[in-house]
C-alpha cells in the first residue's frame, strides 16, 4: 500500500554515517592544504589574512544588518580599555588597603599612632627605600607590625621624595629583661651580645628598646665565637618582600 502514511523512523545506515565522516575529514584536510599552499605561495602574510577573515566577516555582516553595530563595538572596546587603565592605577591603593587592614588586625602592632603607609620605591640586595615623607629615625614596620628598620638621615637619601630605610642591624633589643644587639647574616636575624647564662627560652619575645616587635627566639642562646656572650637565632621577623610598609612618626 504505497498510498498509506508511513510513520516509521528510518534508521541512518552505517554507510551514510561513514560518508558524513569522510566528508568532514575531507573538508578539514582541504582547509589545511589551502592554508599550507597559501603559506608556500604567498608567504606567512597569507595565513594572517586567512586568520583575519572571521573578524572581517563579523564587521561586514554587522555593518549591513545592524548599522550601529560597529560603532557600539568600538565604544565597548574603548570603555573596556578605560576600565583596565583605571584598575591598573588603583592596584597600588588596593595593596595599601590590604596592608593597612593586616596591620590593624595584627597583635604585634601595639602603637599605631601616626602610622603612615608608604610604597616601596627602590629595592636592592640588603635594603630598600620608600616613596613619601617621614622624619628621620621613624620606625618602619611591615604589614604585620614587625620592626623592619628606621628612616635614614637626610644626608643618606638618594633623591627627593625617596626615603632610604636604614638596616635594622645594630638595633638595641630587649628579650626577657636582657639586652642584646640585632645582627643580620645571610638573611637570618640574630640577637647578639646576650649574657652567656641568661637562660632565655625558645619563643621569648624580642622588641626594640622603644617597644616595637622584632621577633621571637627560634632557639636557646648559645655561646658565640668570642666565648664571652651568647647569641640566638630569631624567627617571626619582618617580611622582606612586602610592597607596603608603615612609618611610625
Amino acid at each position: 500500500m504505497r498510498d498509506s502514511l508511513d510513520l516509521s523512523v528510518r534508521r541512518v545506515s552505517r554507510r551514510g554515517r561513514l560518508r558524513k565522516k569522510v566528508f568532514i575529514g575531507t573538508a578539514a584536510v582541504v582547509c589545511a592544504a589551502l592554508a599550507a599552499a597559501a603559506t608556500l605561495r604567498f608567504g606567512p602574510g597569507a595565513v594572517a589574512w586567512l586568520a583575519a577573515l572571521p573578524q572581517q566577516a563579523d564587521e561586514f555582516i554587522g555593518s549591513r544588518l545592524l548599522p550601529r553595530y560597529t560603532g557600539r563595538l568600538e565604544a565597548l572596546q574603548a570603555e573596556n580599555a578605560a576600565l583596565r587603565a583605571e584598575l591598573a592605577e588603583t592596584s597600588s591603593l588596593q595593596a595599601e588597603n590590604a596592608a593597612l587592614r593586616t596591620l590593624l588586625q595584627s597583635p604585634r602592632a601595639a602603637a599605631l599612632q601616626g602610622a603612615q603607609p608608604m610604597q616601596v620605591a627602590e629595592r636592592w640586595l640588603d635594603g630598600f627605600a620608600l616613596a613619601g615623607s617621614a622624619e628621620p629615625g621613624s620606625a618602619v614596620l611591615d604589614p604585620y607590625g614587625r620592626f623592619a628598620g628606621r628612616i635614614a638621615n637626610s644626608d643618606e637619601q638618594t633623591s627627593p621624595g625617596i626615603l632610604q630605610v636604614a638596616s635594622a642591624e645594630g638595633t638595641p633589643c630587649l628579650a626577657g629583661g636582657y639586652c642584646g644587639v640585632l645582627t643580620v647574616e645571610g638573611g637570618q636575624w640574630y640577637l647578639d651580645g646576650l649574657p652567656r647564662h641568661c637562660g632565655l627560652a625558645v619563643d621569648t619575645v624580642v622588641t626594640t628598646a622603644d617597644g616595637y616587635w622584632v621577633g621571637r627566639l627560634a632557639a636557646v642562646p648559645t655561646e658565640d665565637e668570642t666565648g664571652l656572650c651568647a647569641r640566638a637565632l630569631l624567627d617571626d621577623v619582618a617580611e622582606e618582600s612586602s610592597s607596603v610598609y608603615f612609618a611610625i612618626q
